[in-house]
């Protein structure tokens, strides 16, 4: 084997393994049918089961959120369930509630709006600036083509509602931008699973993981089918789902993926259940360092292969005079590595598509942001909350009864006192409209009318729901100062912001863990863009001025970034860190630190921008006048200049000065001269 062969093979067997696909020729059809498809969808029903806690809470949560906070089953009289709302109304009560869980969630929400970050690149090297600038710049517009802001939204209320989010990151075709870019997608927890015996709170351990997907007849052909051939026989395998019966029935229904059998099939029934699963496994491979070169790789090459390299290496260092050629051997041994695999099973374990993972990652595509585990258990962020509010709504509910059912205002008529030629209804009528006469002739002995109003029989309900309500707001951190209202009288503006940031403390863990994915998703993200950019890409879409490194993604050049010396952050944005950083710049250009064309490049503020092109265009314009005027100067130090041989002759040197005092004009060296 020649030195050119053996390096196109050992290219060709370095990325052999990556994203292949089995041949059709290996199958009896375009789709496979095997026992060990079968294995893998037992174990993903099973995993999925496991998780059936998980969304029976989160399923619950989401009620209480929405406002449906009676709708539990209780034992009726009858000894059967019965839904708490109906047991209420029929014992004469309304079911009253006051929906805290909701306001919780939305003051959390609007905290995340209020202080934005923004995903920034920071390379370790001062080499690299630019290099991060340039990832920076294509991460972030990625991230605007995937509306990340409206995701994030939805991850934060998922790790409250269920204690676990979930997104998948993959390169895609966007029909609406005609072309290919990365996408992000959010993972409904309903349709994930994964091993659930992992204990490592980063999730280290997963080795299993996968989600339900439901396509429409076309969607499930543009993804799976290569050819007409293929078409007829995944119409075959779905043959059922043809009908659009029922759809309307469960449209816009937050529960729909509650409906029975939701692992084998769509709950409506019109669509196409696909059920994909990553699995982590593990082969013997062979190690190879060349120490040649100093690389390092894994090789499908066989021994025999490689030892017939370091016999034409020998060979070549024998007739080169080399005493030591181990220092140029190829050194091999087996080992045994772990790689994702990810396959595309239907309900009856048909497999639709089987490859080994496609991204230079070597992982799976999704990010998982889970709350802080214990002993591998998943905990939502208002499940204390809970029963707190059903309390407070037992109680709202008691207070009302007890209103409604005391004596408010009731008339004490006896029947001697109602005169002669007048009905108690005439009298009620009369008694309450507003200038009422009542004439009767008193007489002895008979009875005058009396009102009789009560107030509510105090048993302690009304002090019981306050407390409940100041346990709930210590509980959550829902203080009123966190929610900007107006503190009681000669409160200290310091105490009072400090008490707002206490309060904060109560939700440092949960954006914790949500900085924490972002970070993920980001990472993986970027290093999914490198792989699919292959071609140079105009990135510069905040329209501010960057480096012409910056304004283009260059694939040649990021390939210069070694990936550990890149890290992905959040950086604040937020209106408060802009505000900071204008002030910190003014000063700098009031102390003649910066020059203003520097301020207004790293200024947010709005007319920067067209401030900067502004000035730069007014230079330009300047530098031009003075250039022009510069012309005929030239030409008049041509017209004086002292011939060579009387210079020599005289002894005398014309200096630039007099030069130009006898050619400039006056009103012309008084004009401005453009600044460097």
């Amino acid at each position: 084997m020649n030195e050119k062969n053996f390096g196109k093979k050992l290219l060709y067997a370095r990325y052999r393994h990556r994203g292949t696909e089995k041949p059709a020729g290996e199958r009896n059809s375009s789709f496979s049918r095997e026992k060990e498809y079968l294995d893998s969808l037992s174990k993903a029903y099973a995993y999925w089961s496991a998780l059936y806690d998980v969304r029976e809470e989160r399923r619950r949560n989401l009620r209480y959120k929405n406002g449906d906070q009676w709708g539990d089953y209780v034992e009726g009289e009858d000894g059967r369930p019965i839904k708490e709302e109906a047991l209420i109304s029929a014992s004469g009560k309304i079911p009253l509630k006051h929906n805290f869980i909701q306001q919780f969630i939305r003051n959390i929400t609007g905290q995340l709006l209020n202080n934005e970050n923004q995903s920034v690149v920071f390379a370790r090297c001062a080499e690299e600036t630019d290099l991060s600038e340039m990832l920076t710049n294509t991460l972030q517009a990625a991230n605007y083509l995937n509306e990340t802001d409206k995701l994030s939204m939805n991850v934060l209320e998922e790790l409250l509602l269920a204690g676990i989010a979930c997104v998948k990151i993959r390169y895609d075709f966007w029909s609406s931008k005609n072309r290919g870019d990365g996408r992000i997608d959010l993972v409904n927890i309903n349709r994930l699973f994964f091993n659930t015996d992992i204990e490592d709170p980063r999730m280290s351990d997963l080795n299993f993981i996968g989600e339900l997907h439901d396509y429409t007849p076309e969607e499930l052909i543009r993804n799976f089918a290569t050819s007409p051939a293929d078409e007829k026989e995944l119409l075959e395998l779905y043959c059922p789902v043809t009908d659009d019966a029922g759809l309307s029935a469960v449209a816009m229904n937050p529960q729909k993926l509650e409906i029975a059998g939701a692992f084998n099939g769509s709950p409506d029934g019109t669509k196409c259940r696909v059920i994909e699963i990553w699995e982590k496994k593990g082969r013997w491979v062979t190690y190879m360092h060349d120490y040649a070169d100093g690389t390092e790789q894994i090789t499908t090459l066989s021994p025999k292969e490689i030892e017939e390299e370091n016999e034409r290496r020998r060979a070549q260092c024998a007739s080169a005079g080399i005493e030591q050629p181990e220092q140029l051997l190829i050194y091999a041994e087996p080992r045994y590595e772990y790689y994702w695999c990810v396959k595309y099973l239907t309900p009856q374990g048909v497999c639709l598509k089987e490859m080994e993972t496609p991204f230079t990652h070597e992982e799976h595509p999704y990010v998982l942001a889970v709350l802080p585990m214990t002993d591998g258990g998943i905990k939502s962020g208002i499940g204390d909350l809970i029963d707190m509010q059903r309390y407070i709504n037992r109680l709202i509910v008691m207070l009302d009864f007890i209103i409604g059912t005391s004596a408010k205002g009731v008339l004490m008529v006896p029947e001697s006192a109602i005169p002669d030629g007048m009905s108690a209804e005439d009298f009620a009528k009369e008694y309450t409209k507003a200038n009422g006469v009542i004439v009767y002739r008193p007489t002895p002995g008979r009875e005058v009318p009396y009102q009789v109003s009560s107030n509510s029989t105090n048993v302690g309900a009304w002090e019981m729901l306050q407390l409940q309500l100041g346990l709930i707001e210590k509980i959550s951190g829902l203080s009123g100062a966190i929610q900007g209202q107006v503190p009681a009288k000669n409160t200290p503006s310091s105490l009072y912001a400090q008490q707002a940031q206490n309060s904060s403390l109560n939700y440092a863990v949960l954006f914790r863990v949500f900085n924490m994915f972002a970070e993920k998703r980001d990472e993986k993200m970027l290093k999914v863009l490198m792989q699919y950019y292959t071609d140079k890409r105009h990135i510069d879409i905040s329209g501010r001025a960057y480096s012409e490194t910056a304004r283009y993604y260059d694939p040649l050049m990021a390939q210069k970034i070694i990936d550990f010396n890149v890290r992905v952050r959040q950086s604040a944005d937020s209106p408060v860190f802009r505000q900071i950083t204008e002030n910190i710049l003014m000063e700098f250009v009031k102390a003649g630190l910066i020059p203003l064309d520097v301020y207004l490049d790293n200024s947010s503020m709005p007319f920067a921008e067209k401030l900067a092109a502004s000035i730069r265009n007014k230079q330009q314009q300047l530098m031009e006048a003075q250039q022009q005027m510069q012309a005929p100067v030239n030409q008049g130090q041509n017209l004086t200049e002292t011939p060579p041989e009387e210079e020599m002759e005289t002894g005398e040197e014309v200096s630039q000065e007099d030069l130009n005092d006898a050619v400039i004009p006056p009103e012309l060296s008084r004009m401005p001269v453009a600044p460097e």
